[in-house]
């Protein structure tokens, strides 16, 4: 699908980098991405996705091509919702639907518990890695994220490391299980070039460092299910499967939970990792394509 139009928004501390495809004419569709990527992500999928719709996709700040967060503060995994809230009003959107990977698509939950009615639809890509961080009851986990931040201060307020570009490219396609064509849509908008075979990444360091929460079930379960829209969620059966074992166990019951309440919410099963939209989007494309056009309601008994 061809690139429409890239710009940027101002805000208070620098710009957010925007870009957009489809008609801008058809209904609105905003993509926002997860921690350490970029709008490219949703790149592969938004090439079997119909052009009759407006997809608009940005870079978070610390992010692409989007300026940082201030320095020297640490960040939280809801900053991310204020920006959400200002590029709908930028764009002047009522009504949108909404999709979202990983801790874009957990955003996404608390800004529709914000502004009900807004998202008419939300698509969720593997969020489920983005939950388990809600309801984790380590407190000391807590307490060593900001203790690792003011100890080690200078390393996650500057970043001097270089790279060679078969480096950076390596270490992607290692750490996500990618091809080295998907590393480099991956790193189109996360590269900057400095040198002859120099360059840095764009990701913010502090967005590795982000203190886990510790909301009851009773509270997701809240969060997800008032005012919800019609959900796909789609659960990705390989995604970090070797890790947040008590934690699974908890979002496995809040999900379950949702899907026999809550009408509307469709749960769909994918054989993949955690990039699984990026990496084999024919995998959930029609999925998405039928639900994007869906407009009946079903009903749960």
């Amino acid at each position: 699908m061809k690139v429409l139009n890239e710009w940027f928004i101002e805000f208070e501390w620098g710009k957010v980098a925007l870009i957009s495809w489809g008609n801008p004419r058809g209904q609105p569709v905003l993509f926002v991405h997860g921690r350490q990527d970029s709008a490219a992500t949703f790149v592969p999928l938004l090439e079997l996705l119909s052009d009759d719709y407006y997809y608009v996709a940005f870079d978070m700040p610390g992010h692409g091509k989007s300026d940082t967060w201030p320095i020297g503060i640490p960040l939280s995994r809801s900053i991310g919702i204020f920006v959400i809230d200002k590029i709908i009003r930028q764009l002047g959107w009522t009504k949108f639907i909404y999709i979202g990977h990983s801790m874009g698509a957990g955003q996404g939950l608390f800004y529709n518990a914000i502004y009900p009615g807004n998202i008419t639809k939300m698509i969720l890509l593997d969020t489920d890695p983005a939950l388990y961080y809600l309801v984790r009851d380590d407190f000391t986990e807590f307490y060593s994220v900001y203790d690792d931040f003011y100890t080690n201060y200078a390393k996650y307020n500057s970043d001097d490391r270089v790279y060679t570009k078969s480096g950076v490219l390596k270490a992607v396609m290692r750490a996500r299980g990618m091809t080295e064509e998907q590393a480099e849509i991956i790193l189109s908008r996360n590269l900057k070039k400095i040198g002859e075979d120099q360059y840095k990444l764009l990701w913010d360091r502090r967005m590795k460092i982000l203190a886990p929460m510790n909301y009851s079930l009773d509270y997701c379960y809240k969060l997800i299910s008032k005012n919800c829209p019609p959900i796909l969620y789609i659960v990705a059966n390989q995604s970090f499967a070797d890790y947040h074992s008590k934690e699974k166990v908890i979002v496995g019951e809040l999900i379950s939970k949702l899907e026999r309440n809550v009408k509307n919410f469709t749960i769909l099963n994918v054989e993949g990792t955690h990039d699984v939209h990026f990496i084999h989007p024919e995998r959930i494309s029609d999925h998405v394509r039928r639900f994007l056009e869906r407009d009946e309601v079903k009903s749960k008994l």
